[in-house]
């Protein structure tokens, strides 16, 4: 983080742009990446399991089918045979995620 702050504030010495303006520039361009849809990962892991990774990845919590507890790790994902583990719920308080990602709900 405080790498991202030293790079922002060095472009807006050379941009002389806000500080503000150009930080909020840059969360929005990587929120857009993270968000990204990639049907090839969807074909190969299933539609579950992509989401899991879009939806971890973007700071929300997923929970599963038969389990109690919520996943909020993108590490600890549970691995298993593929279609396994089927999406119940989903908080999305406080994550990243946008509109661009919502095609992974739709497979």
């Amino acid at each position: 983080m405080m790498l991202i702050e030293h790079l922002t504030r060095q472009a807006c010495r050379v941009h002389k742009l806000p500080p503000c303006d150009t930080y909020r520039h840059l969360w929005g361009w990587l929120n857009a990446v993270f968000n990204k849809v990639d049907h090839e990962r969807i074909q190969a892991v299933g539609p579950d399991r992509a989401a899991s990774e879009w939806l971890l990845r973007c700071g929300a919590h997923v929970r599963y089918q038969g389990l109690e507890k919520w996943q909020q790790d993108y590490n600890a994902l549970p691995t298993g045979p593929l279609g396994r583990y089927k999406i119940q719920a989903i908080d999305a308080t406080d994550s990243c995620i946008m509109y661009r990602g919502f095609d992974h709900l739709g497979e």
